[in-house]
Order: structure tokens, then sequence, then C-alpha cells
């Protein structure tokens, strides 16, 4: 079906007696940015080599944009680009010759190297050679070429590794900026979980080579704190709306509550509003994907 950019089924891979993948499936949709978390060793490096061709699966399926891999490699391979394990780029060269290499090399037009020059905000660095790049310059000169021959699918292994946290920011505009404006999807793994929060629309777990369902209530379940004015009415408020369960006053003047969907968000606030509440602040609390991690993890290895 067209709806999935890229569609895994049943992947699994051995080496010598370890099972490293056990019956892997996953999608990534159209414009859609996707985190893949699991601790090292989980088989996240593997799934992405699988899909990018690098590690041949014993079985399973591969489908990039409609193109079975195994059956029409290049179109599959076509539609995709990956940053796996640390970028090839030639040192000695400067950022530009590299990008204009590979669009050499692809037949890709000045317009579009151009354009992917422009994209690495890299500027007069891109005169300069790569070996006195930091990782992050690195980065965006790999996701610069990555992008040069506009793939509709984008694979991304541990992108934030190695960058400050104004590089992780910038990083994760950039592929913000690639889901909107170039049409792209993307399939990015982590350990950092507060960063694939910020980023993915949806997250898959694997752990022990098995991709694990995350309940969906819990993958559902976002938690908003609200500074307000005057705590108790608008916590009576809240609970009116949610129930008492869901809702918890956590300082003098904040509340933190659960909701299932965005929808309910607004409704609670036309309410504090309504009520002459003045809400000072409102914000999402992160926590969520840390306690599902927690849970899953935990529940998995006491097995």
């Amino acid at each position: 079906s067209n709806e999935y950019v890229l569609e895994v089924k049943g992947l699994n891979k051995t080496y010598g007696k370890k099972r490293v993948l056990n019956n892997v499936s996953l999608y990534v949709k159209h414009n859609e940015i996707v985190g893949f978390i699991g601790p090292n060793g989980a088989g996240k490096s593997t799934t992405m080599k699988c899909i990018c061709n690098l590690v041949y699966p014993d079985s399973g399926e591969i489908i990039i944009n409609g193109y079975d891999l195994f059956k029409e490699r290049e179109k599959a391979l076509g539609c995709q680009a990956s940053l796996i394990e640390s970028p090839g780029l030639y040192l000695d060269m400067t950022g530009r010759e590299n990008i204009e290499l590979i669009a050499k090399l692809r037949g890709i037009s000045k317009e579009r190297v151009e354009e992917a020059c422009e994209f690495t905000e890299l500027r007069e660095s891109l005169n300069r050679r790569v070996a006195g790049y930091s990782m992050g310059m690195k980065q965006r000169l790999a996701l610069g070429i990555a992008i040069l021959s506009k793939p509709k699918f984008l694979m991304l292994d541990e992108p934030m590794n190695g960058l400050d946290p104004s590089g992780v920011i910038h990083l994760r505009n950039t592929l913000q900026r690639l889901v909107k404006e170039e049409d792209m999807a993307i399939l990015f793994s982590s350990h950092q979980l507060g960063e694939v929060e910020k980023l993915a629309h949806r997250i898959i777990f694997i752990d022990k080579g098995e991709i694990i369902e995350v309940p969906d209530i819990m993958s559902n379940i976002q938690r908003y704190i609200v500074q307000v004015s005057d705590l108790d009415t608008a916590v009576k408020t809240i609970v009116n709306i949610l129930g008492e369960d869901v809702v918890e006053t956590i300082a003098s003047d904040s509340i933190r509550f659960e909701i299932q969907n965005q929808d309910i968000l607004s409704q609670v606030l036309y309410k504090l509003l309504s009520k002459k509440i003045k809400v000072y602040d409102i914000y999402k609390d992160n926590v969520d994907i840390e306690t599902i991690y927690a849970e899953i993890y935990s529940k998995n290895h006491t097995e």
C-alpha cells in the first residue's frame, strides 16, 4: 500500500547461535518522523543495516516506497538515503568539493548542489577542509549529501551522538524542515530518550531483537504542567473535566495533568480562562517516555 514509505516484515537474523533479530516488523508512513529506541545490542543497528542493504536478513521482507528491496534493489535504494555509523566524507577535500563529487557521480543538477550547500548552513565553512570540521559540521555536510537525490525516506543511526546542545537543536530543526519542505519520512535511532520525544511523531521500541508493543494507552498519554493564578479553583476545574486520578498539584501554583488527546487540552484551557483563571505557563512534561521505557524494559528483563 502506498501509505507507507517503509515496510519491514518479519526480519530474522542470526549470527552463529545468537539471534539478533527475531521477527522484526515495523513501518514508517509518509512525512512521519519515527524514533527507534532500545538499549545497545538490542538490534537497532542490524535492523537499519538490513534496510539499507548492508546486511542480509535470513528471512523477511523490506519494501521501500513500494519497491521490494530484494527484488528491485536499485529502485528501492534510490528512494532512500541513510547515515549509518560515521559518514564517509573525504577529509582532505572541502565541504563543497565533497558535495560536488557525489553530485557528479549521481548526475545531480547544479541547482540541487546549491540547494544542498545552502541546506547545510555551513556557509563559508564549505570552502574549508572537512578535516577541520566539528562533529556537528560533519553531520550537516553528510545530511546535505544524503538529500541530494531527494530521497523519500531518510534513515539516521544515533544522529544525536557527539553533538553539543546547540547541534542537537539544529539537527532537530533540520529534520523537521526536511519533512515539511522536502516531503521526507525519517527513521532515526537513539538512546537519548528526551531527544526522541521532542522529535518523533511515533516511537518504536526494540529489545533483545524483538519489537516491543507499547500499550496504546501509554503512547497516547500526554502530561502537561500548567502554572495558574488561582490554584484551588484551577484544580477543581481540571478535575471536573479529567477526573482526580490524573491531576496532581506539584507546586503552590502548578498542576500536572494527563490527557489522552490534544482536543481535551484546548477544552481544559478554555474552562480555566472562562473561570477568569490566569494561565501563566503551560508546557509538556517530558517524563512520559522515560516512564514508558523503564516500564517496558523492566518487564522485559524480569521475565
